[in-house]
């Protein structure tokens, strides 16, 4: 299974990726992501952005930057994530 071991953010938009396999590649989440969604909005902010981090599963991690609904209605923050999978799927070598 590949999992992300280490990310440098470039820019506002672009990832470092370095996987399990020792491969390097660029995720530009611009291209992958919807960024008309307000959660995307949210993950471009360069303050959140340059936020990002390798989570436990080797995600790409954003704390307190998504949302969930309670079972009483009320909106909670949660993390935001990237699955290894999907960073590698659509990011390039470089």
């Amino acid at each position: 299974m590949v999992k992300l071991t280490h990310i440098e953010i470039l820019d506002s938009h672009t990832i470092l990726c370095v996987f399990n396999t020792n491969e390097r590649r660029m995720l530009d989440i611009r291209k992958v992501l919807d960024p008309d969604n307000r959660l995307v909005k949210k993950v471009l902010h360069p303050t959140v952005f340059n936020q990002a981090k390798v989570g436990e599963y080797g995600e790409i991690l954003w704390d307190n930057a998504g949302e969930i609904r309670e079972l009483d209605g009320s909106i909670s923050s949660c993390e935001y994530d990237i699955s290894p999978e999907f960073a590698y799927h659509h990011s390039v070598a470089c």
